[in-house]
């Protein structure tokens, strides 16, 4: 004779035990507080090497090959995702982009975006306070020069937690269809294109964008996840 499980949930319910569905959200998010520990503490290791060396094994020769990959089209669009990134652009953009979500009523999709330009800001505090130097002309192609420390790179962190966040947003707000995938697979390119095109230009080592990948992921995890269960 098999269960039912409706009537198991209900029999949870009525004794005050959680049910499947609330055992399975607990699993889930006991899951999610361990990874996010597992990435701060690599984060935090990154960090303090990073503090004492200028470039971490692997670095130079990575770099190097991924410059030395030229297809025609391939560096015009990494220029496009660094000017993206660009200071007074970024700014300008995320503003913009948070206000017309006010004026639509998204209040938390508008909020959501202003908590990215505030995970940039504090990415410059962390760049300050490694003070690791940007790579020099002596060992990559440096076609981009930028004043300023390197890691972690705030061009991917800004730019990754930016579209991350207005991928989750856009079902929100599109409701066609087509429309909606299309601005999602932007979003996403534009997060994976975001660490190479700062390598590309040699204003930052590989490791440098692999934390900026992994401190928006930390930053913008936690929020995301009550955004999502809030809708």
């Amino acid at each position: 004779m098999t269960s039912d499980p409706g009537a198991t949930d209900v029999l949870a319910a009525s004794e005050g035990r959680p049910n499947e569905g609330q055992r399975s959200r607990q699993r889930l998010l006991r899951w999610g507080i361990r990874l996010w520990l597992a990435g701060a503490l690599l984060f935090l290791i990154m960090a303090v090497f990073a503090g004492f060396f200028d470039r971490f094994p692997g670095d130079e020769a990575a770099a190097g090959a991924f410059q030395d990959v030229d297809p025609p089209v391939l560096g015009g669009f990494l220029e496009f995702i660094n000017w993206i990134g660009t200071g007074w652009v970024y700014i300008l953009f995320t503003l913009g982009l948070a206000v017309a979500l006010a004026v639509t009523r998204t209040s938390w999709e508008s909020l959501l975006v202003l908590y990215t330009a505030g995970v940039r800001a504090g990415n410059s505090v962390l760049k300050d306070w490694i003070e690791r130097p940007r790579p020099s002309e002596e060992l990559v192609e440096v076609t981009e020069h930028v004043s300023g420390f390197s890691f972690p790179s705030g061009h991917t962190v800004g730019t990754a937690a930016l579209f991350a966040a207005v991928f989750f947003i856009i079902p929100v707000v599109v409701s066609w269809g087509p429309l909606r995938w299309l601005l999602q697979a932007g979003c996403l390119l534009a997060v994976l294109a975001a660490g190479p095109a700062r390598v590309y230009v040699g204003a930052h080592w590989p490791s440098d964008v692999l934390a900026g990948y992994l401190l928006a992921l930390l930053a913008l995890g936690p929020p995301l996840a009550a955004y999502r269960l809030l809708r």
